[in-house]
């Protein structure tokens, strides 16, 4: 496979970044976000997703499959492999900070964005956009499941606080920019470092955010 020396210095970047990141999450050492299900009747909890150190995987993602690239372990569909590797935990993170607690409801939200993304990547230059489509229909769904639980919390007096709020709209416009960007270029080849760090920006946003609120 050919080399692409343009993504080494991405890569680079998001692994400095991703050690900072880790420096201030372990720093800060937040609390963790409990994730539940219904046994029985009664909620249970499964699990506990430490968000300083989950908010740092998904660059972290993004970086090995932009290492990769640059030195010809991957063909020029890395971007898919980027995509496929972050967006799903994204959206989870994004999800539980908006007060998804269900264990059922953060699965489907991640199995239906790697879905979106699956379909993304049968999409080839010059060929039937409508697996474009289809995965953006897919994609939005997961959204739904936020916007739905922010309204909830705002009628129930609950509401996520307004900088999760706005890191989740500040996500969204870079995940929405992303596929955009991708859509309207879908029959030209996408320069790798350009779609890697598009791909890369929902998840560094989320990353850098999460740790300040």
């Amino acid at each position: 496979m050919i080399r692409s020396r343009g993504v080494l210095p991405l890569a680079g970047g998001l692994v400095v970044l991703v050690v900072v990141l880790a420096v201030v999450a372990g720093l800060r050492g937040r609390a963790g976000l409990p994730v539940v299900a219904m046994l029985g009747g009664a909620p249970v909890e499964l699990a506990t997703v430490q968000l300083g150190w989950a908010v740092v995987v998904p660059p972290l993602l993004v970086a090995v499959v932009a290492a990769l690239r640059a030195f010809g372990r991957l063909a020029q569909t890395a971007i898919p492999w980027a995509l496929g590797a972050a967006s799903p935990i994204v959206l989870f993170l994004v999800a539980r900070l908006n007060g998804v607690v269900d264990a059922a409801a953060l699965v489907l939200v991640y199995a239906v964005t790697a879905g979106a993304v699956l379909l993304r990547s049968l999409h080839r230059p010059g060929g039937d956009p409508l697996p474009l489509r289809w995965s953006a229909a897919l994609g939005i769904v997961p959204w739904g499941v936020v916007a739905f639980t922010q309204i909830g919390g705002l009628l129930a007096g609950t509401p996520p606080s307004i900088a999760v709020r706005a890191l989740t709209v500040v996500v969204l416009a870079a995940s929405i920019g992303e596929y955009v960007v991708a859509y309207r270029r879908r029959d030209e080849p996408v320069l790798p470092r350009v779609g890697l760090a598009l791909v890369a920006a929902p998840a560094v946003l989320l990353a850098v955010l999460a740790l300040l609120v």
